[in-house]
């Protein structure tokens, strides 16, 4: 099995290039209009293209706001099978216990585990944040998904720039932050990576990354 995850990043410019068998997509946070994102990410050709006939997993953070509303557009043009918030049901006793975005689902319980070893377990610890393990990030909580909810055993990686490179669509929002982080985002991300070492994951990134681990692949 095979899942392709997308984030926001300038290399999703490298799904030109890219083919697959395989029909099941994990698009990560906004890829609508809304206050942070000034266009509709979907109707990017190069997005549209790739994700047209195919089925859809959304996965993102509640901080989005009223995603009910602001989805409705994506879900009229394409399949959109599943919408997961990343945030875990009343009583799963983790850091993000709460309830989802309207309409939109908790993390699917199969994920609990991995997340309370990669996050919550002392036996990985994060490069910066004290008390956490390597996964942070939506993009993260997606892996998961394809991983645990979808039993991937291939997933693909695009639009993650590790704050190198600017958005595809440059969005409303300094990232100035975030841009200091670069380095240790990618050690998380190697870390987590290693983790799951019996799963072998392209990442098509036009950020300068070398996690020199066999079962990943970097282009």
């Amino acid at each position: 099995m095979e899942v392709t995850i997308l984030g926001r990043g300038k290399s999703l410019e490298k799904l030109e290039d890219f083919k697959t068998n395989f029909d099941k997509v994990i698009l990560v946070n906004e890829f609508w209009k809304s206050g942070g994102n000034p266009c509709d990410y979907y109707k990017e050709p190069i997005v549209s293209n790739f994700i047209t006939g195919k089925e859809i997993t959304l996965v993102g953070t509640p901080a989005m706001g009223d995603a009910a509303k602001m989805t409705q557009g994506i879900e009229a043009d394409h399949n959109v099978k599943n919408k997961f918030s990343t945030v875990w049901a009343m009583g799963s006793e983790t850091d993000r216990d709460r309830l989802p975005c309207s309409n939109w689902s908790t993390m699917p319980e199969e994920c609990l585990e991995s997340y309370k070893y990669t996050r919550l377990n002392e036996a990985l610890r994060s490069v910066d944040m004290a008390g956490y393990g390597p996964l942070r990030g939506s993009l993260a909580m997606a892996i998961l998904v394809a991983i645990d909810y979808f039993k991937a055993d291939t997933v693909n990686i695009f639009g993650l720039d590790f704050y190198e490179l600017d958005y595809l669509v440059k969005q409303n929002y300094n990232y100035e932050n975030e841009k200091t982080q670069c380095k240790a985002i990618k050690e998380d991300f190697t870390t987590l990576f290693n983790h799951f070492k019996d799963i072998q994951f392209n990442v098509f990134t036009l950020a300068n990354f070398e996690p020199n681990l066999d079962n990943v692949t970097v282009s």
